[in-house]
């Protein structure tokens, strides 16, 4: 390199090509980047030159990679992360609309922040952020609510900490603190449990129905309904868990009283885990396992 000046112990050399000044800047062994310093001026190429290296050495001591990413990046590759997930079984179609849907949020607020300034600070002015961003449109997107409830907040909450903690499993915030920013919802909805009586007159309607039913397609299809809704009764699993739910599945054993009984073995939300049928549903489940 003609002209070249070299310093910090040689890590650093600032050097001219044509008519601009660059920098080559040794970080490891055999790491080198190379920048330009767009200047003609010598020692405004120096300054450049030093601002760089000081700005690489830091974040080489606070464990960041050499080139950072926005948070935008970042968010478009988890989505392509749970994308493969999702072609893998592992992360339903449901929950895959949500993501994309929510992502939308958090690349409009900081999408173009670096990771690594993602903090607990950023975290809680989502909150604001969102409750005031329908009001700023003039026409409210379709199946849209002007103002978001307090359990869409905290799951669009927990959905940025969820990237941002991929991220730092990805090496791409180095040493920087976790983030603690929480939401908590003030006002809880509690889904309402069906009483014994309202339970009976469900369950008489829906027999009703399938007697009522005018040909064999849609008595199979409210017989299927009848299923599903004492599936859901007797065993607590979840509605998104039931959808995915396969005969392989379905595991047949005898209680600690002698009763047949079924396991069944689902995926949701919180992972993998074993849903426990009430006995006294396990003849239902005979007979839906027959005529599958």
């Amino acid at each position: 390199m003609d002209d070249a000046r070299y310093f910090e112990d040689n890590k650093l050399v600032v050097f001219k090509r044509t008519q601009n000044y660059y920098a080559r800047i040794h970080l490891a062994p055999r790491q080198y980047i190379w920048r330009s310093l767009k200047t003609t001026d010598e020692k405004q190429a120096e300054r450049a030159a030093r601002k760089l290296f000081y700005t690489f050495e830091q974040r080489a001591e606070q464990g960041l990679a050499v080139t950072s990413k926005s948070f935008s990046a970042v968010i478009d590759d988890y989505v392509r992360f749970r994308k493969k997930d999702h072609a893998q079984g592992r992360t339903s179609a449901a929950m895959l609309r949500q993501i994309e849907r929510v992502v939308k949020f958090w690349k409009q607020y900081c999408g173009k922040k670096a990771i690594e300034l993602i903090d607990d600070k950023v975290m809680r002015e989502f909150i604001p952020w969102r409750r005031d961003y329908y009001s700023k449109l003039k026409v409210l997107p379709k199946n849209a609510k002007l103002n978001p409830t307090d359990k869409t907040l905290q799951w669009e909450m927990m959905m940025g900490k969820t990237i941002i903690k991929w991220a730092h499993e990805q090496g791409l915030r180095g040493n920087k603190p976790p983030i603690t920013a929480t939401f908590t919802p003030k006002k809880k909805r509690v889904r309402p449990a069906f009483e014994l009586a309202e339970y009976r007159k469900l369950w008489r309607c829906m027999n009703k129905r399938i007697k009522d039913a005018r040909d064999e397609r849609i008595k199979r299809s409210r017989e299927l309904l009848r299923h599903y809704v004492l599936l859901l009764a007797n065993c607590g699993m979840r509605v998104g868990e039931a959808n995915n739910l396969r005969i392989r599945d379905v595991m047949s054993f005898t209680d600690d009283k002698g009763r047949k009984n079924y396991r069944f073995i689902v995926r949701g939300k919180t992972g993998e885990r074993d849903v426990i049928l009430r006995a006294a549903a396990a003849m239902h489940i005979d007979k839906l396992l027959e005529k599958r």
